[in-house]
């Protein structure tokens, strides 16, 4: 037996800060919260290095956390929303979202258990703001395009669902240059314009099909 409380680091706030921050995407139905909690998401590791409290149970919150925030958030948030884009599609959305979340557990439970370097599978983060920065920018400017854009949004969930159980390998640190360009574009996206996040999650999601050709070639 153990309690809690003796077992709590800081390290574990972070991460229940980023569950928290799913909570509100879903309660608000607000993207900028999925998009602050993957900042979360990558602090709790940090501070868990830096303090050298690196934990199974720290891992395995850390693993609930994000069912919650990059899983579900993302899911609801297309249900929520695909009826603004395609009335008709709301019976589809439902489907896709459900596959989306299912793929995200899958993906997080299959990292639970291998001990290989970089990702196999797209992280299920980047599977969230894959998702949501399409679904808001297409919110944002379903005015001037045509009303296929519902059939878009649920086309991308189910590509990223698929891309986050495939074997295709993604770096587990890309390079300063992205990182710094991406951190640019995340907080561009927490302001209200997804655009550059959608580029930069294409351009990473291409950056695992290319390296996994080229690593098996």
């Amino acid at each position: 037996m153990f309690k809690i409380r003796e077992i709590l680091t800081i390290s574990d706030y972070v991460t229940l800060i980023n569950i928290v921050l799913g909570l509100m995407a879903i309660l608000l139905n607000d993207f900028a919260f999925v998009y602050v909690a993957v900042v979360f998401d990558a602090l709790d590791g940090m501070v868990a290095r830096k303090t050298n409290t690196v934990s199974d149970f720290g891992a395995e919150l850390d693993s609930i956390c994000d069912v919650v925030s990059f899983g579900v958030a993302p899911a609801y948030l297309l249900y929520a929303n695909i009826s603004t884009l395609s009335p008709e599609l709301n019976i589809w959305g439902v489907i896709l979202a459900s596959i989306f979340v299912c793929c995200g557990a899958l993906r997080l439970a299959r990292f639970g258990v291998l001990d290989v370097k970089g990702f196999i599978g797209l992280p299920i983060p980047a599977g969230a703001l894959f998702t949501c920065s399409i679904l808001h920018a297409a919110l944002l400017y379903n005015n001037v395009l045509s009303g296929t854009l519902g059939y878009i949004v649920l086309f991308v969930y189910l590509v990223a669902g698929l891309l986050m159980i495939c074997d295709i390998r993604y770096p587990k640190y890309p390079r300063r240059v992205y990182l710094s360009v991406f951190s640019l574009a995340l907080l561009i996206g927490v302001l209200g314009q997804p655009i550059p996040l959608v580029l930069c999650l294409i351009s990473y999601t291409i950056y695992g099909f290319y390296g996994t050709l080229t690593h098996e070639l």
